[in-house]
């Protein structure tokens, strides 16, 4: 993609009549030439949601950042990029990162184009209010994700509609950062609607927002405010979210929409082109399944261990290979006979999630008690899993416990790096776990050597990698 485009290109698409989001860049138009019709309006904010889907080829880039990084996965020995980053000799010229970096950054140029030039368009009120707020939400949503993966950052807020406005900005502190990422899920949160229907499901929700507040504040250790953001949403009916009372009905395709379900990156088989392929990635080597299994994400013996053996998850989660081994087992499309054709969504934010996220922060400020908030919360989970409940334990095992339900219960969906990183676990964890070359400054990823030597602002590079 040209440079000019990545920097400031808006992408136009029309808004198909599936039942998916339709999220495939079509052409590039100049802002002087858009922005004055409903329809321009929704499909520039449509636009928007593509970058959330294109995190590497079919999302893959969630699952190695958030889990080839961690004891829950390693890759198969066929990418150099992957090995680097399993084995922690990853350096700034890592492909992986230089294209996640490029792919949020893309994103928050479409919703800074959507955000100030939306509202000047002359449309239904409410309609276009709606829009910025999806805009908003978005640009926290990849704010978020860099925020934690590289830490200070440019932090553009506004278009940049000309080559004479060109600039080259610094990096912003992270603490900025984060101001602005809750300041526009605060501004999403007071605008979105609960739900939708048809065509526009899947697009962000008031629950979505507060959502990702709760995991942000959860993030920065605000965990009154953590627990109190996803209290409002486990306490609320309106917003329809729940557990499914069977694993199977989680990952159901047919339950995408469903109540679990809080924000995902979406994928549509057919001839559209926007059909996925995770479940090639996460299967074994040269098998069926979507065409031809590929191999590329294979779960540690030890996290599979790690399961109770009466953990209804196991058995859920994993499948053996011909080969002996296991694999993920999570994103199932019995229908997907060739490659790209998976109609399977990634889950991004998930009910279950926001439970974890409640008990946790909740755990923080309350001394245990048993059958407290944050016992039933955890246990909520546990019983869909089959397991007994927790009782009888200190605010220290209590805290190892919840991190240990988040591992099991959101294991393969891009959340693991995190968790390790914001508890100040990753260095202790993977030493534990053989990776001799794990470092602290590996809680950050570098800035791609590509984006430094167009922009030397961004300078100086992250402590432990090559200046």
């Amino acid at each position: 993609m040209k440079r000019i485009l990545y920097i400031f290109g808006l992408v136009v698409i029309g808004v198909s009549s599936c039942q998916k989001l339709d999220e495939s860049p079509q052409s590039f138009i100049s802002p002087e030439n858009f922005y004055k019709t409903r329809n321009d309006a929704i499909a520039a904010v449509s636009a928007a949601y593509a970058p959330v889907r294109n995190n590497g080829f079919v999302t893959r880039n969630y699952a190695i950042l958030g889990e080839i990084t961690t004891d829950n996965m390693f890759p198969l020995p066929n990418n150099n990029d992957r090995v680097q980053l399993d084995n922690f000799v990853h350096t700034p010229t890592n492909g992986i990162l230089r294209e996640t970096w490029q792919n949020f950054y893309q994103g928050i140029s479409y919703t800074n184009f959507v955000i100030d030039y939306v509202p000047n368009i002359d449309m239904d009120v409410a309609l276009r209010d709606r829009l910025v707020g999806e805009a908003k939400f978005l640009r926290a949503f990849y704010y978020y994700h860099l925020v934690r993966l590289f830490g200070d950052l440019p932090l553009m807020t506004t278009a940049l509609a000309s080559l004479d406005k060109l600039t080259y900005p610094k990096r912003a502190p992270k603490a900025d950062v984060y101001v602005q990422i809750i300041k526009d899920l605060k501004d999403a949160e007071a605008i979105l609607p609960n739900n939708y229907t048809g065509a526009d499901q899947g697009r962000a929700t008031k629950g979505a927002a507060q959502a990702f507040l709760a995991s942000v504040y959860l993030t920065q250790k605000q965990y009154q405010l953590a627990a109190g953001k996803a209290a409002e949403i486990m306490n609320n009916p309106a917003l329809g979210y729940g557990l499914w009372d069977s694993y199977i009905d989680v990952y159901d395709i047919k339950n995408e929409f469903g109540k679990e379900a809080i924000f995902d990156a979406q994928f549509l088989s057919g001839p559209s082109g926007q059909g996925g392929n995770l479940i090639a990635f996460f299967a074994q080597e040269n098998n069926t399944v979507g065409g031809r299994g590929f191999g590329s994400f294979q779960p540690t013996v030890e996290l599979y261990n790690s399961f109770n053996a009466n953990d209804i998850r196991r058995t859920v989660f994993f499948t053996r290979g011909t080969d002996n081994k296991w694999y993920c087992n999570k994103w199932i499309d019995a229908d997907a006979k060739t490659e790209n054709q998976s109609d399977n969504n990634y889950p991004l934010m998930r009910y279950a999630e926001v439970v974890l996220t409640f008990a946790e922060a909740y755990n923080e400020v309350n001394v245990p008690v048993n059958d407290n908030d944050a016992y039933k919360a955890i246990n909520l989970i546990r019983k869909r899993s089959g397991l007994p409940n927790l009782a009888n334990l200190t605010q220290a095992q209590l805290r190892d416990s919840i991190l240990n339900e988040r591992r099991l219960e959101l294991c393969f969906e891009g959340h693991r790096w995190f968790d390790l990183v914001r508890t100040d676990r990753l260095v202790s964890t993977m030493l534990a776990k053989g990776s001799a070359n794990v470092k602290d400054f590996h809680v950050l990823f570098p800035v791609p050597q590509f984006e430094i030597d167009l922009n030397p602002n961004l300078k100086p590079q992250n402590t432990g990698y090559p200046q």
